[in-house]
Protein backbone atom coordinates (compact mmCIF):
# COMPACT_ATOMS: atom_id res chain seq x y z
CA UNK A 1 0.00 0.00 0.00
CA UNK A 2 1.23 3.48 -0.85
CA UNK A 3 0.00 6.98 -0.05
CA UNK A 4 -0.75 9.27 -2.98
CA UNK A 5 2.25 11.40 -3.97
CA UNK A 6 1.99 14.90 -2.56
CA UNK A 7 4.96 16.73 -4.08
CA UNK A 8 8.01 16.35 -6.30
CA UNK A 9 11.30 17.64 -4.93
CA UNK A 10 14.00 17.36 -7.55
CA UNK A 11 17.54 16.88 -6.27
CA UNK A 12 20.46 16.08 -8.57
CA UNK A 13 24.22 15.69 -8.18
CA UNK A 14 26.94 14.61 -10.55
CA UNK A 15 28.10 11.01 -10.41
CA UNK A 16 31.64 12.05 -9.52
CA UNK A 17 30.45 13.97 -6.47
CA UNK A 18 28.28 11.05 -5.37
CA UNK A 19 31.10 8.56 -5.53
CA UNK A 20 33.39 10.87 -3.55
CA UNK A 21 30.67 11.21 -0.90
CA UNK A 22 30.33 7.43 -0.69
CA UNK A 23 34.05 6.97 -0.31
CA UNK A 24 34.08 9.33 2.68
CA UNK A 25 32.20 6.80 4.82
CA UNK A 26 34.44 4.02 6.03
CA UNK A 27 33.44 0.33 6.18
CA UNK A 28 31.32 -0.70 9.14
CA UNK A 29 30.69 -4.14 10.66
CA UNK A 30 28.76 -6.47 8.38
CA UNK A 31 25.01 -6.40 9.01
CA UNK A 32 23.64 -9.63 10.45
CA UNK A 33 21.40 -10.93 7.65
CA UNK A 34 18.73 -13.65 7.62
CA UNK A 35 21.17 -15.97 5.85
CA UNK A 36 24.07 -15.42 8.28
CA UNK A 37 22.27 -16.23 11.51
CA UNK A 38 20.05 -18.96 12.92
CA UNK A 39 17.78 -16.38 14.54
CA UNK A 40 14.86 -14.67 12.87
CA UNK A 41 15.23 -11.29 11.19
CA UNK A 42 12.73 -8.51 11.97
CA UNK A 43 12.37 -5.38 9.85
CA UNK A 44 9.75 -2.69 9.51
CA UNK A 45 8.87 0.23 7.26
CA UNK A 46 8.53 3.85 8.32
CA UNK A 47 6.52 5.70 5.64
CA UNK A 48 7.16 9.39 5.12
CA UNK A 49 3.50 10.22 5.78
CA UNK A 50 3.73 8.81 9.32
CA UNK A 51 5.71 11.78 10.64
CA UNK A 52 7.29 11.24 14.04
CA UNK A 53 5.49 7.96 14.76
CA UNK A 54 8.94 6.36 14.67
CA UNK A 55 9.38 7.44 18.30
CA UNK A 56 6.88 4.72 19.31
CA UNK A 57 8.48 1.86 17.38
CA UNK A 58 9.78 -1.29 19.16
CA UNK A 59 13.45 -0.64 18.35
CA UNK A 60 14.50 -3.30 20.84
CA UNK A 61 13.27 -6.06 18.52
CA UNK A 62 14.00 -4.57 15.06
CA UNK A 63 17.05 -5.48 13.01
CA UNK A 64 16.39 -3.08 10.12
CA UNK A 65 14.24 0.03 9.73
CA UNK A 66 13.28 0.88 6.14
CA UNK A 67 12.58 4.53 5.37
CA UNK A 68 9.78 4.53 2.80
CA UNK A 69 10.47 6.07 0.32
CA UNK A 70 12.82 7.83 -2.11
CA UNK A 71 11.00 7.82 -5.44
CA UNK A 72 13.06 7.35 -8.59
CA UNK A 73 11.95 8.72 -11.95
CA UNK A 74 12.13 7.48 -15.51
CA UNK A 75 15.37 9.40 -16.05
CA UNK A 76 17.16 7.66 -13.16
CA UNK A 77 17.14 10.66 -10.81
CA UNK A 78 15.61 10.67 -7.33
CA UNK A 79 12.58 12.85 -8.07
CA UNK A 80 11.05 12.91 -4.57
CA UNK A 81 13.08 12.13 -1.45
CA UNK A 82 10.26 13.05 0.96
CA UNK A 83 12.57 15.04 3.20
CA UNK A 84 15.44 12.55 3.18
CA UNK A 85 17.91 12.90 4.77
CA UNK A 86 17.49 16.15 6.74
CA UNK A 87 13.92 15.62 7.96
CA UNK A 88 14.74 12.15 9.24
CA UNK A 89 18.12 12.58 10.95
CA UNK A 90 16.59 12.29 14.47
CA UNK A 91 14.99 8.98 13.46
CA UNK A 92 18.26 7.67 12.05
CA UNK A 93 20.14 8.72 15.18
CA UNK A 94 17.62 7.08 17.52
CA UNK A 95 17.52 3.85 15.54
CA UNK A 96 21.29 3.52 15.14
CA UNK A 97 21.70 4.31 18.83
CA UNK A 98 19.39 1.39 19.61
CA UNK A 99 21.40 -0.96 17.40
CA UNK A 100 18.92 -0.92 14.52
CA UNK A 101 20.22 -0.79 10.95
CA UNK A 102 18.62 2.03 8.91
CA UNK A 103 17.96 1.36 5.23
CA UNK A 104 16.45 3.81 2.70
CA UNK A 105 13.90 2.39 0.26
CA UNK A 106 14.29 3.33 -3.41
CA UNK A 107 11.01 2.93 -5.28
CA UNK A 108 9.24 2.99 -8.62
CA UNK A 109 5.54 2.14 -8.89
CA UNK A 110 4.83 3.36 -12.39
CA UNK A 111 5.08 0.88 -15.26
CA UNK A 112 5.93 3.48 -17.91
CA UNK A 113 8.75 4.91 -15.78
CA UNK A 114 10.06 1.39 -15.15
CA UNK A 115 10.10 0.63 -18.88
CA UNK A 116 11.81 3.90 -19.79
CA UNK A 117 14.45 3.55 -17.09
CA UNK A 118 15.49 -0.04 -17.61
CA UNK A 119 15.68 0.20 -21.37
CA UNK A 120 18.37 2.91 -21.20
CA UNK A 121 21.87 2.14 -19.85
CA UNK A 122 22.69 5.81 -19.20
CA UNK A 123 19.58 6.21 -17.06
CA UNK A 124 20.43 3.06 -15.13
CA UNK A 125 23.93 4.41 -14.47
CA UNK A 126 22.40 7.67 -13.23
CA UNK A 127 20.17 5.79 -10.78
CA UNK A 128 23.06 3.66 -9.56
CA UNK A 129 25.09 6.80 -8.89
CA UNK A 130 22.16 8.48 -7.14
CA UNK A 131 21.72 5.49 -4.82
CA UNK A 132 25.41 5.46 -3.97
CA UNK A 133 25.07 9.16 -3.22
CA UNK A 134 22.21 8.45 -0.81
CA UNK A 135 24.42 6.01 1.07
CA UNK A 136 27.32 8.45 1.15
CA UNK A 137 25.32 11.45 2.31
CA UNK A 138 24.11 9.94 5.59
CA UNK A 139 26.68 8.10 7.72
CA UNK A 140 25.29 5.16 9.66
CA UNK A 141 23.17 3.62 6.91
CA UNK A 142 23.59 -0.11 6.45
CA UNK A 143 22.26 -0.74 2.97
CA UNK A 144 19.56 -0.18 0.37
CA UNK A 145 16.11 -1.68 -0.09
CA UNK A 146 14.62 -1.70 -3.61
CA UNK A 147 10.84 -1.56 -4.04
CA UNK A 148 10.06 -1.58 -7.75
CA UNK A 149 6.45 -2.71 -8.19
CA UNK A 150 5.03 -3.15 -11.70
CA UNK A 151 1.84 -5.03 -12.54
CA UNK A 152 1.94 -4.77 -16.32
CA UNK A 153 3.80 -6.77 -18.95
CA UNK A 154 7.20 -5.39 -20.02
CA UNK A 155 9.60 -6.37 -22.80
CA UNK A 156 12.13 -9.06 -22.00
CA UNK A 157 14.89 -6.49 -22.50
CA UNK A 158 13.40 -4.33 -19.73
CA UNK A 159 13.13 -7.37 -17.46
CA UNK A 160 16.78 -8.18 -18.11
CA UNK A 161 17.71 -4.51 -17.69
CA UNK A 162 16.26 -4.47 -14.17
CA UNK A 163 18.11 -7.66 -13.24
CA UNK A 164 21.37 -6.23 -14.60
CA UNK A 165 20.79 -3.03 -12.62
CA UNK A 166 20.40 -4.97 -9.35
CA UNK A 167 23.60 -6.89 -10.09
CA UNK A 168 25.50 -3.68 -10.96
CA UNK A 169 24.25 -1.92 -7.84
CA UNK A 170 25.23 -4.87 -5.68
CA UNK A 171 28.79 -4.87 -7.08
CA UNK A 172 29.24 -1.11 -6.65
CA UNK A 173 27.89 -1.21 -3.10
CA UNK A 174 30.36 -3.97 -2.22
CA UNK A 175 33.19 -1.98 -3.79
CA UNK A 176 32.18 1.08 -1.76
CA UNK A 177 31.69 -0.76 1.55
CA UNK A 178 31.58 -4.57 1.84
CA UNK A 179 29.37 -4.27 4.93
CA UNK A 180 26.43 -2.82 2.97
CA UNK A 181 23.41 -5.04 2.28
CA UNK A 182 20.99 -5.02 -0.64
CA UNK A 183 17.44 -6.33 -0.29
CA UNK A 184 14.73 -6.45 -2.95
CA UNK A 185 10.95 -6.35 -2.52
CA UNK A 186 9.32 -9.00 -4.70
CA UNK A 187 5.69 -9.46 -5.74
CA UNK A 188 3.71 -12.35 -4.35
CA UNK A 189 2.68 -13.66 -7.79
CA UNK A 190 4.13 -11.56 -10.68
CA UNK A 191 1.55 -12.88 -13.16
CA UNK A 192 2.91 -10.53 -15.84
CA UNK A 193 6.42 -12.02 -15.54
CA UNK A 194 8.12 -8.67 -14.96
CA UNK A 195 10.87 -10.05 -12.71
CA UNK A 196 13.48 -12.79 -12.79
CA UNK A 197 12.98 -14.03 -9.24
CA UNK A 198 15.51 -16.83 -9.62
CA UNK A 199 18.28 -14.37 -10.52
CA UNK A 200 17.20 -11.77 -7.95
CA UNK A 201 17.30 -14.45 -5.27
CA UNK A 202 20.94 -15.10 -6.16
CA UNK A 203 22.02 -11.44 -6.43
CA UNK A 204 20.31 -9.84 -3.43
CA UNK A 205 21.24 -10.54 0.16
CA UNK A 206 17.60 -11.41 0.74
CA UNK A 207 14.12 -10.87 -0.69
CA UNK A 208 11.22 -9.19 1.09
CA UNK A 209 8.22 -11.08 -0.28
CA UNK A 210 4.84 -9.39 -0.62
CA UNK A 211 2.68 -11.09 1.98
CA UNK A 212 -0.31 -8.79 1.56
CA UNK A 213 -2.78 -7.21 -0.87
CA UNK A 214 -4.01 -10.64 -1.94
CA UNK A 215 -7.33 -8.83 -1.68
CA UNK A 216 -6.94 -5.07 -2.11
CA UNK A 217 -8.98 -1.92 -2.66
CA UNK A 218 -9.75 -2.79 -6.28
CA UNK A 219 -10.65 -6.46 -5.77
CA UNK A 220 -13.98 -7.81 -7.00
CA UNK A 221 -14.65 -9.52 -3.66
CA UNK A 222 -13.91 -8.74 -0.03
CA UNK A 223 -11.37 -11.07 1.53
CA UNK A 224 -8.26 -11.48 3.69
CA UNK A 225 -5.38 -9.12 2.94
CA UNK A 226 -2.70 -11.75 3.64
CA UNK A 227 -4.15 -15.20 4.33
CA UNK A 228 -1.75 -17.83 5.65
CA UNK A 229 -3.92 -20.61 4.19
CA UNK A 230 -7.13 -21.11 2.22
CA UNK A 231 -8.66 -18.83 -0.43
CA UNK A 232 -7.34 -20.78 -3.42
CA UNK A 233 -3.83 -19.73 -4.32
CA UNK A 234 -4.09 -16.43 -2.42
CA UNK A 235 -2.17 -17.44 0.67
CA UNK A 236 1.32 -17.44 2.13
CA UNK A 237 1.84 -21.15 1.58
CA UNK A 238 1.39 -20.84 -2.19
CA UNK A 239 3.62 -17.76 -2.34
CA UNK A 240 6.50 -19.40 -0.46
CA UNK A 241 6.18 -22.55 -2.58
CA UNK A 242 6.56 -20.36 -5.69
CA UNK A 243 9.80 -18.80 -4.50
CA UNK A 244 11.26 -22.08 -3.31
CA UNK A 245 10.50 -23.53 -6.77
CA UNK A 246 12.80 -20.79 -8.14
CA UNK A 247 15.55 -22.18 -5.93
CA UNK A 248 15.53 -19.27 -3.47
CA UNK A 249 16.63 -20.63 -0.06
CA UNK A 250 14.01 -20.33 2.66
CA UNK A 251 16.37 -18.27 4.81
CA UNK A 252 16.54 -15.66 2.04
CA UNK A 253 12.78 -15.08 2.21
CA UNK A 254 11.52 -12.35 4.53
CA UNK A 255 7.72 -12.12 4.52
CA UNK A 256 6.07 -8.72 4.30
CA UNK A 257 3.43 -8.47 7.03
CA UNK A 258 0.49 -6.01 6.77
CA UNK A 259 -0.58 -3.85 9.70
CA UNK A 260 -3.58 -2.59 7.74
CA UNK A 261 -6.56 -3.87 5.80
CA UNK A 262 -9.35 -2.75 3.50
CA UNK A 263 -13.01 -1.87 3.90
CA UNK A 264 -15.34 -2.32 0.93
CA UNK A 265 -18.94 -1.50 0.10
CA UNK A 266 -20.34 -4.99 -0.59
CA UNK A 267 -23.55 -6.58 -1.84
CA UNK A 268 -24.42 -8.54 1.31
CA UNK A 269 -23.35 -9.37 4.84
CA UNK A 270 -21.90 -12.74 3.81
CA UNK A 271 -18.15 -13.35 4.26
CA UNK A 272 -16.29 -12.60 1.04
CA UNK A 273 -19.26 -10.82 -0.56
CA UNK A 274 -18.96 -9.17 -3.97
CA UNK A 275 -17.72 -5.59 -3.92
CA UNK A 276 -19.96 -2.73 -5.10
CA UNK A 277 -17.29 -0.04 -5.48
CA UNK A 278 -13.59 0.42 -4.75
CA UNK A 279 -12.59 -0.10 -1.13
CA UNK A 280 -10.41 2.02 1.13
CA UNK A 281 -7.45 1.38 3.40
CA UNK A 282 -7.99 0.82 7.11
CA UNK A 283 -4.86 1.07 9.31
CA UNK A 284 -5.01 -1.33 12.24
CA UNK A 285 -4.39 1.65 14.51
CA UNK A 286 -2.46 4.91 14.20
CA UNK A 287 -1.91 8.23 15.92
CA UNK A 288 -4.64 10.76 15.19
CA UNK A 289 -2.47 12.91 12.92
CA UNK A 290 -1.53 9.98 10.66
CA UNK A 291 -4.01 9.76 7.77
CA UNK A 292 -6.85 11.17 9.89
CA UNK A 293 -9.31 10.74 7.02
CA UNK A 294 -9.16 6.93 7.28
CA UNK A 295 -11.05 4.74 9.77
CA UNK A 296 -9.08 2.44 12.10
CA UNK A 297 -9.70 -1.30 11.89
CA UNK A 298 -9.38 -1.76 15.65
CA UNK A 299 -12.10 0.81 16.28
CA UNK A 300 -14.35 -0.55 13.50
CA UNK A 301 -14.13 -4.10 14.87
CA UNK A 302 -14.93 -2.86 18.38
CA UNK A 303 -17.97 -0.97 17.10
CA UNK A 304 -19.40 -3.60 14.74
CA UNK A 305 -18.11 -6.83 16.24
CA UNK A 306 -15.10 -8.90 15.21
CA UNK A 307 -15.65 -12.08 13.19
CA UNK A 308 -12.96 -14.56 12.18
CA UNK A 309 -12.55 -16.56 8.99
CA UNK A 310 -11.82 -20.23 9.87
CA UNK A 311 -9.80 -20.79 6.68
CA UNK A 312 -7.28 -17.96 6.91
CA UNK A 313 -7.62 -17.03 10.58
CA UNK A 314 -8.04 -13.40 9.49
CA UNK A 315 -10.47 -11.13 11.32
CA UNK A 316 -13.19 -9.12 9.61
CA UNK A 317 -16.32 -7.16 10.40
CA UNK A 318 -19.47 -6.32 8.53
CA UNK A 319 -22.18 -3.70 8.97
CA UNK A 320 -25.08 -2.11 7.14
CA UNK A 321 -25.87 1.58 6.58
CA UNK A 322 -28.43 3.45 4.49
CA UNK A 323 -26.29 2.94 1.39
CA UNK A 324 -25.90 -0.83 1.87
CA UNK A 325 -23.53 -3.40 3.35
CA UNK A 326 -19.85 -2.84 4.17
CA UNK A 327 -17.12 -5.35 5.04
CA UNK A 328 -13.62 -4.79 6.41
CA UNK A 329 -10.72 -7.26 6.60
CA UNK A 330 -7.51 -6.65 8.52
CA UNK A 331 -4.86 -8.29 10.71
CA UNK A 332 -4.95 -8.45 14.49
CA UNK A 333 -2.80 -9.95 17.26
CA UNK A 334 -4.16 -13.47 16.73
CA UNK A 335 -3.72 -13.53 12.94
CA UNK A 336 -0.25 -12.02 13.24
CA UNK A 337 0.80 -14.70 15.73
CA UNK A 338 -0.24 -17.28 13.12
CA UNK A 339 1.99 -15.55 10.59
CA UNK A 340 4.95 -15.60 12.96
CA UNK A 341 4.34 -19.33 13.55
CA UNK A 342 4.27 -19.86 9.76
CA UNK A 343 7.66 -18.16 9.37
CA UNK A 344 9.15 -20.42 12.02
CA UNK A 345 7.54 -23.60 10.67
CA UNK A 346 8.79 -22.97 7.12
CA UNK A 347 12.27 -21.93 8.27
CA UNK A 348 12.06 -18.52 6.58
CA UNK A 349 14.42 -15.64 7.24
CA UNK A 350 11.97 -13.42 9.09
CA UNK A 351 9.38 -10.69 8.66
CA UNK A 352 9.07 -7.06 7.51
CA UNK A 353 6.12 -5.13 8.96
CA UNK A 354 4.33 -2.58 6.77
CA UNK A 355 3.98 0.00 8.14
CA UNK A 356 5.16 0.21 11.74
CA UNK A 357 3.13 3.39 12.29
CA UNK A 358 -0.08 1.34 12.35
CA UNK A 359 0.95 -0.93 15.23
CA UNK A 360 0.11 -0.92 18.94
CA UNK A 361 1.80 -1.88 22.20
CA UNK A 362 -0.14 -5.16 22.18
CA UNK A 363 1.29 -6.08 18.79
CA UNK A 364 4.80 -5.05 19.84
CA UNK A 365 4.62 -7.25 22.93
CA UNK A 366 3.64 -10.23 20.77
CA UNK A 367 6.51 -9.37 18.44
CA UNK A 368 8.96 -9.38 21.33
CA UNK A 369 7.74 -12.80 22.47
CA UNK A 370 8.04 -14.25 18.97
CA UNK A 371 11.34 -12.69 17.87
CA UNK A 372 13.86 -11.66 20.49
CA UNK A 373 16.90 -9.63 19.40
CA UNK A 374 19.90 -10.47 21.58
CA UNK A 375 21.46 -7.47 23.29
Amino acid sequence: MRKTKVSKLVASQTLAFLLVACASVGPSPRVELPTTSDRFFVAGYHPYWAGDSWSTYPLDVLDELYFFELEAGADGAIMDAHGWPDRWRPMVSAAVGAGVQVVPTISIHDADAFRALFSDAARVDRLTGAILGVLGSTPGLSGIHLDFEVFQTVDVSVREGFTAFVAQLSRKMRDTDPSLSLSVFTLAFDDDDVYNERALGQIADFLVVQGYDFYSAGSAQAGPVGAVSGWGRLNWGTVVDRFEAFGVPARKLVMGVPLYGYEWPVTSGEMGADVRTTGRTIPYSAEAEVLPELPRALERATTYGKLRDPMSGSPYYTFQTDDGWHQGWFEDAESLRAKYAFVRARGLGGIALFPLAYGTDELWNDLRRAFVRPR
